[in-house]
């Protein structure tokens, strides 16, 4: 019963960030889409909520200085346990996501915000690859501690996507979908290896 909860639900998360993902790009650069993403975008960057280096230290958390070499420390000690399926899984979770990234900004070529960069990042925007590697990521880390079946721990992984997500809207980096479709795609990414891994390479 509980194998097919679970199953049902790695499913049913499939279905909604799949979705999300694929409306976001068909309808980014439509208007009015396109002009209220400018303007939430803008009023996020200019926002005094917020300061900048409370901004940069969400931003760090979600980047590849510390998600790689976490995930490598993952790696090594999943292979010292002789935890195949999850150094598989950790191994196909940093390479992958990247790689996908990289083919998305290549293939939408979307122009980041015009205003000040605060930060360096790449020349184009669409998905936010920062939030996509981050939400790829730290979907993996809930998945092999099982603490997605706590209420309160998905509310607080919840809120430090966002974070991760507004960091980069406030840093002038990106728009508000840019960073929505990179958490939905970087969750997406990671049920679909962990579902393909579980029906088709693990023994």
């Amino acid at each position: 019963m509980k194998k097919t909860k679970t199953s049902s639900l790695s499913i049913l998360v499939l279905l909604i960030t799949g979705t999300v993902f694929i409306v976001l790009t068909i309808v980014r650069n439509q208007d009015p889409y396109r002009s209220l993403d400018e303007s939430c975008s803008r009023s996020i960057y200019d926002s005094k909520f917020f300061s900048n280096p409370f901004m940069l230290f969400f931003t760090r958390l979600g980047s590849g200085f510390f998600t790689i070499p976490l995930g490598i420390i993952l790696f090594l000690s999943y292979n010292n346990t002789g935890d195949r399926d999850k150094r598989n899984i950790m191994i196909f979770n940093i390479i992958g996501i990247r790689l996908l990234t990289t083919l998305f900004k290549q293939l939408f070529k979307r122009t980041p915000p015009e205003w000040e960069r605060r930060v360096k990042a790449s020349p184009y925007g669409y998905p936010s690859a920062h939030a996509m590697n981050a939400a790829a990521f730290y979907s993996l880390l809930l998945s092999f501690s099982g603490l997605y079946k706590n209420t309160k721990i998905i509310a607080g992984y919840i809120v430090f996507l966002f974070l991760i997500g507004v960091s980069r809207v406030k840093l002038g980096v990106h728009y508000v979908l840019d960073v929505i479709a990179g958490i939905a795609g970087g969750v997406f990414y990671n049920s679909a290896v962990i579902k393909t891994y579980q029906l088709f390479v693990r023994r």
